[in-house]
């Protein structure tokens, strides 16, 4: 669980990994130190194990035969919906790694014993969230990254100045935003936050939770997310850190107070940076539902849609993702996904409403499906935060 912030990893570059000629590493398949990880300690564990992990509900759960069928359920929806995306992919290369990778996120916590889940988890993610911390404090303070042993820990190669690099403001100095040992700002602020509700879920003891929610308001400014910032501050804290209404009355007070009275309306909006990413974002939401309009039944298949863009819209250069969580997984797996799913929350295999807190994060971006980090982190929120649902 430490290793899973890295993103040290090899990729190829077939040619249905570039577009107009250029490499895409969304669309590259690619090996990562974490995957072999996983793969060494499921092979440590007995072929029986395995086994049983995706058929009954030892490994997860109490055993019972109702929550046995619900697992088989599960597997027995997801099974044939990963295969026809498969098959109708428009690039079935990256649709292959995509659905490998959630295949073996997911068998690692079927194979995990509950118990320990819960124990060591409430331990090993407070650890990572302070080593995050130092890491981005320091980015942050010399302006790039520090290289060395931080280089197979994952670290990108990043400076103020270099093209492609996410720069913030502070006092009117432009500064690096905080990287971590992921793939873009957002992602580590967006990492940290679901690390937070974790904890917060498991009811960690009041030191370590304080120092979870030190640790994550801190790299959540540090890297200067507005999605984070909106998740952390407008719902994570007053309702899920601050239980009496009257203290949540007096928070709100305070943030408001504060922020009208410290920033001025244009330091609110940072209009040149919003604007600039306001209207990137509306391109790539036009873009997406053109996609789903030509792929509405089974979609373009997982990590998929950018090797569509050269028919659909000839004129864009910006190869990234759609960056709404709930229309990619829809341009990606196309109605019969989104069937797939209602299906899966109609079973009560999942909590919904563990869900409305990091709505803002799915709404507003896009690495909980295409960053195998952010996969893995909501596969491991999704685990932890249904235990007793189920």
């Amino acid at each position: 669980v430490f290793f899973s912030t890295t993103q040290l990893g090899l990729h190829f570059w077939p040619t249905s990994s570039l577009v107009y000629g250029i490499r895409v590493d969304y669309l590259a398949p690619t090996i990562y130190l974490f995957d072999l990880l996983l793969l060494g300690y499921l092979v440590a564990r007995r072929s029986d194990l395995l086994r049983k992990s995706w058929l009954s509900a030892k490994m997860f759960s109490r055993t019972s035969k109702t929550t046995s069928e619900t697992r088989s359920d599960l597997i027995g929806t997801l099974a044939p919906i990963l295969l026809l995306n498969l098959l109708f992919s428009a690039n079935p290369l990256s649709t292959l790694s995509w659905s490998l990778h959630f295949l073996l996120y997911l068998l690692f916590f079927l194979s995990l014993p509950k118990i320990y889940l819960l124990k060591s988890i409430s331990y090993v993610l407070p650890l990572i969230l302070i080593f995050q911390l130092a890491l981005s404090s320091t980015q942050v303070y010399l302006g790039r990254s520090i290289g060395g042993l931080m280089y197979y820990l994952g670290e990108r190669s990043i400076a103020v100045g270099q093209p492609a690099v996410a720069l913030g403001s502070f006092m009117d100095s432009v500064v690096l935003r905080a990287y971590g040992t992921f793939g873009h700002p957002n992602v580590l602020a967006g990492w940290s936050v679901i690390i937070l509700l974790i904890l917060l879920h498991l009811k960690s003891n009041i030191y370590l939770l304080a120092s979870a929610t030190a640790s994550t308001v801190m790299m959540v400014v540090l890297a200067q997310s507005r999605s984070a910032l909106i998740t952390l501050f407008g719902l994570v804290i007053p309702f899920y850190l601050i239980k009496k209404l009257k203290v949540r009355l007096v928070y709100f007070a305070i943030v408001l107070s504060s922020l009208f009275s410290l920033l001025s309306p244009t330091q609110i909006l940072s209009p040149s940076r919003a604007e600039l990413s306001l209207s990137q974002r509306l391109d790539l939401q036009g873009i997406s539902w053109k996609v789903i309009s030509r792929y509405p039944i089974f979609g373009t298949g997982a990590q998929a849609s950018i090797s569509t863009y050269p028919s659909l819209a000839p004129g864009n250069r910006l190869l990234q993702p759609d960056h709404n969580s709930f229309t990619l997984f829809l341009s990606w797996f196309g109605l019969l996904g989104v069937l797939a799913t209602i299906l899966i929350l109609k079973s009560k295999i999942l909590n919904l409403k563990s869900f409305i807190p990091i709505v803002p994060l799915l709404l507003l971006d896009h690495y909980f499906l295409t960053s195998p980090q952010g996969l893995f982190t909501i596969i491991l929120y999704t685990s932890i935060v249904n235990l007793d649902h189920r």
